[in-house]
């Protein structure tokens, strides 16, 4: 209901460029505000039945990703022009592997995403290899603000040197416990380990399973 009817040429509503051209107009409508805030931009060209209006690469899919990334660049590059950016932090990240080539024969690949922080709130330029999750961007945030994450149970800051290190993953039929030393992934149906890398084999596999419990435990309180 936001956007006219002649633009919502999308299976998922408008396309992308729309939306981060009507994102960018809200924020410089709101640039002297005196709170901070939050807007999430959300990209849905990179769903099925990925139809979008760019043509630069044949691969139906892999063009998809590319007319979003251009979005994001474009939005990126305006908004850095504006006196908004010295004080703000762009997060980046992916969902989930819903577009990765099928089939998945490696889960670890499948759900190795990168999680990128720019704008004018970062410090100096650096690169984290810690191994995390979605589930710790909050954690990660909030401390850099100097708040409570208390609220968010399985959320940890990876910027902590004294949290525990490690990304987990859940499918239907597996779930996955990654640490430096041991990247491991358990079949559910199977009832089996079945990926097991790294210096100390075998050092998620319960790890992983009490992680798994403690979720369906919280879950079942809810």
């Amino acid at each position: 209901s936001d956007f006219p009817i002649e633009d919502k040429l999308s299976k998922w509503g408008v396309h992308d460029h729309i939306v981060a051209n009507r994102l960018l107009a809200d924020l410089r409508k709101e640039q002297n505000a005196k709170q901070p805030m939050l807007r999430v931009f959300q990209t849905s060209s990179s769903h099925e039945p990925f139809e979008v209006p760019f043509y630069r690469l044949d691969d139906k899919v892999l063009n998809a990703f590319a007319y979003a990334d251009s979005c994001v660049g474009d939005f990126v590059k305006q908004y850095k022009a504006t006196p908004m950016w010295k004080n703000t932090l762009i997060v980046l990240v992916p969902d989930h592997l819903g577009a990765y080539p099928r089939p998945v024969e490696n889960p670890l690949e499948g759900h190795t995403i990168p999680l990128i922080l720019i704008g004018g709130a970062v410090k100096e330029p650096r690169v984290v290899e810690t191994y995390a999750s979605q589930i710790d961007i909050a954690a990660t945030l909030l401390s850099q603000l100097g708040l409570p994450h208390d609220d968010f149970t399985f959320s940890k800051n990876i910027f902590n040197p004294a949290s525990p290190h490690f990304g987990y993953f859940t499918e239907p039929t597996l779930f996955g416990m990654v640490t430096a030393e041991n990247q491991l992934v358990y079949n559910l149906d199977a009832n089996t380990v079945q990926i097991d890398e790294g210096t100390e084999k075998g050092a998620n596999l319960e790890k992983g399973k009490a992680f798994l419990q403690k979720l369906y435990d919280d879950l079942a309180k809810r």
